[in-house]
């Protein structure tokens, strides 16, 4: 489901960041950050995954939720070749495994340029941001929240009606992992 998000470093009392489009909300994309700061080439390396996802990549993300992160990042097209998930479900499968590469928007059949979010009055429409903190191995979950505090769906390009970032929850990525649930609900770590 496209809840878009941003994936941000803190900045002093700020941060800056990139775009992220599909599943956004804390269980989908909130858990990849923590599996890709627990497994796999970033394991334990918030630094230089923060680097990947936010200086590497600043055309943004299409998503990385559940990608293979031994693959390089590259968006991939669906094309006339493309197996039908309806019609040829085996053969999908199999071609939805070889390209499971984490999708950027800047490498691979796209290449758009920067579109640096900066601060907390940076929206591009989304509706969580996740902060790393590469000091205190944390990440902030923001809401985009109405004044009575109920979930703000917004539009690219488009504040959802006056929302501000609600803290949602502090995760310790050296902690216990967070239940995810709650967080999607609104309801803290």
């Amino acid at each position: 489901m496209s809840t878009r998000a941003i994936i941000a470093r803190r900045k002093g009392d700020s941060w800056e960041g990139n775009y992220h489009h599909w599943d956004g909300y804390p269980s989908g994309l909130g858990k990849s950050l923590w599996d890709m700061y627990h497994t796999g080439p970033y394991a334990g390396r918030l630094d230089d995954m923060a680097h990947v996802l936010i200086d590497e990549h600043l055309g943004g993300w299409s998503t990385i939720v559940d990608k293979d992160w031994t693959k390089e990042p590259g968006f991939q097209e669906y094309s006339a070749d493309t197996p039908s998930v309806i019609e040829e479900p085996e053969a999908y499968a199999e071609w939805a495994e070889e390209h499971n590469q984490p999708q950027c928007y800047c490498h691979g059949d796209r290449s758009e340029g920067p579109y640096p979010l900066l601060g907390p009055n940076a929206d591009a429409g989304a509706e969580w941001v996740y902060v790393l903190d590469v000091e205190e191995h944390t990440m902030s979950v923001y809401e985009a929240a109405r004044a009575d505090e109920r979930h703000a769906v917004g539009m690219f390009g488009f504040n959802p009606g006056r929302a501000a970032w609600v803290l949602r929850g502090v995760v310790d990525l050296d902690g216990a992992e967070p239940d995810w649930g709650r967080l999607d609900a609104g309801l803290g770590t």
